[in-house]
């Protein structure tokens, strides 16, 4: 027969560890180093996320303050003004590029006869005029170069302006110049 075990002393914590087997002892044991070890790591987890939360604000800063500087750098370019006489400056070069260079000397070369020798050609963007200077033999060549001037289609006007006989050269030729307008001219 089994031996039957009957305790009639009152429940006691000292009693109670006293009766404790060792496997009660051992699951204590394994249940605290469990709770150390959460512990622990929400202790960690706490800390990344403090520190996640820390640079998601220093980012935030910055991105702020790159925003602020983007919208002062448009609101300065915006407020950049241009000097009136730098503006007309700058306009100016911008219609002497933009001569229709090819048209004029085209229109000019199909005009020019061998026996005419074109000494100048200074164009006017603002005025739309081609001025020119030419020496021809005589004042009849003088005539006809000025009308095949004027039958060119770029030319809306061609004006003979001013003419001599250069003494100086044995050859006596006609020295001239003339204004050519071209089509949007003196408006």
């Amino acid at each position: 027969m089994r031996p039957i075990q009957i305790d009639f002393a009152p429940a006691s914590l000292e009693r109670t560890l006293r009766l404790s087997s060792p496997l009660t002892w051992g699951l204590l044991l394994m249940a605290i180093v469990l709770w150390a070890g959460v512990a622990f790591k929400a202790n960690q987890l706490a800390h990344q996320k403090e520190r996640a939360a820390a640079d998601l604000k220093q980012v935030l800063k910055q991105t702020q303050t790159r925003l602020q500087e983007r919208e002062a750098k448009k609101l300065a370019a915006s407020q950049f003004s241009i000097p009136e006489s730098q503006a007309n400056a700058i306009n100016a070069a911008i219609a002497q590029l933009n001569l229709p260079w090819r048209d004029l000397f085209d229109a000019i070369e199909a005009a020019t006869p061998a026996d005419i020798a074109l000494l100048a050609v200074e164009p006017d963007a603002k005025k739309h005029l081609l001025r020119g200077t030419a020496e021809a033999k005589s004042s009849e060549e003088m005539i006809a170069y000025i009308e095949q001037l004027k039958k060119q289609t770029l030319f809306t006007s061609v004006l003979l302006t001013r003419h001599e006989i250069n003494e100086q050269d044995p050859n006596k030729p006609m020295r001239f110049q003339f204004e050519a307008e071209w089509a949007g001219g003196r408006q």
